[in-house]
């Protein structure tokens, strides 16, 4: 690693922000430390009663408790639980023979050695639910007069309530009939701390027959679009709340081609994952999972994806999506999903 690499993820650290520049898909999850000081091992170990054993010539530390081991290597970033890789928020260190590690190891290392939370989610703690439309604003209309706006609120409110049931805090863009823009949609996701935009549609066709189940992640953005307007002011509403230089064009421009290298591979992987499992669990046909460049999912800084529940213009689907229980059923197997997808290393 290069010093000007080392002093970026030192940077990030202060920053608050959890990427990566080694390339790696998945960034680690927000920490709920306070600080981002590296930390005394053996004072964690002592607190939770772990033995460590730090081999002098190897550089191989050693964590065990009961039957649990975890090794990591002095100067690594990687942590080997049985077959299970833990990426940390930066490597340990060694100092004057005593081993220091990021705050962040406490929570995905030391934890595991004592009682499991049930509610533990290792990528997503907060996300903001995105009901397409509202007001003014219908969206699709189906033939017995459904429209886009009611079925995607009242879906949006039952994944509300399934991932809060799981320890998710979750922001709605707008929680009753009204017109919500699709700027202030996207501003509404920078403000929060949240670490996932959801939007929720559903679909119209002018062939009767399309129905189905799809989801929608950001395609490869041009330079073009990668200097729009709106994403401009995001990324300034963004940047306030972090400790850098203010109007560095070189520090604006390293974070956020990371914040977008970052956000981009974590949308398809999960736009992938929910695909591959949710249109089963509705008895839907499978449409895939796309790349595209819809306004709130170019213009959010978080990782986001954009569902699209059905075709209303579908008269079966359109009969399905009418009923509370069938909407009840998205919910769930979006929440399901989703906190599966979330549960992953």
């Amino acid at each position: 690693m290069t010093r000007a690499h080392s002093w970026v993820l030192s940077w990030l650290a202060l920053a608050g922000l959890t990427l990566w520049l080694s390339g790696c898909a998945t960034a680690p999850p927000r920490s709920t430390e306070t600080s981002t000081a590296p930390v005394s091992l053996s004072n964690l170990c002592r607190e939770q009663k772990v033995d460590l054993n730090v081999d002098a010539v190897t550089q191989v530390v050693t964590l065990s408790k009961n039957n649990l081991s975890a090794k990591v290597l002095v100067g690594s970033d990687v942590v080997l639980i049985g077959n299970e890789k833990i990426m940390l928020s930066a490597p340990i260190r060694r100092v004057k023979g005593a081993v220091y590690v990021p705050s962040d190891f406490r929570r995905k290392v030391i934890d595991r050695f004592g009682p499991q939370d049930t509610f533990a989610v290792k990528k997503f703690r907060q996300i903001v639910i995105d009901p397409g439309h509202g007001g003014k604003d219908p969206g699709a209309h189906g033939r017995s007069g459904l429209k886009e706006k009611e079925v995607v609120l009242d879906i949006a409110k039952r994944l509300k309530k399934d991932l809060e049931a799981s320890g998710i805090k979750v922001i709605m863009t707008r929680d009753s009939d009204e017109f919500i823009s699709l700027k202030e949609r996207t501003e509404i996701a920078t403000r929060s701390d949240a670490d996932l935009f959801v939007s929720v549609h559903a679909n119209s066709s002018r062939s009767r027959s399309a129905e189905g189940f799809e989801v929608f992640y950001l395609r490869e953005l041009n330079s073009r679009e990668k200097k729009d307007d709106d994403l401009r002011d995001n990324q300034r509403l963004k940047f306030r709340n972090f400790s850098m230089e203010r109007g560095s064009p070189v520090l604006d421009s390293i974070v956020t081609d990371m914040m977008y290298g970052y956000k981009q591979a974590e949308s398809r992987h999960l736009a992938e994952h929910v695909m591959l499992r949710t249109p089963h669990s509705l008895d839907a046909e499978p449409r895939g999972s796309k790349s595209c460049a819809f306004f709130v999912l170019r213009n959010t800084l978080i990782p986001a994806i954009l569902v699209e529940v059905g075709f209303v213009s579908n008269n079966k689907e359109e009969k399905k999506l009418k009923t509370s229980v069938y909407r009840e059923k998205i919910a769930d197997s979006l929440a399901k999903h989703i906190l599966s997808y979330a549960d992953q290393d």
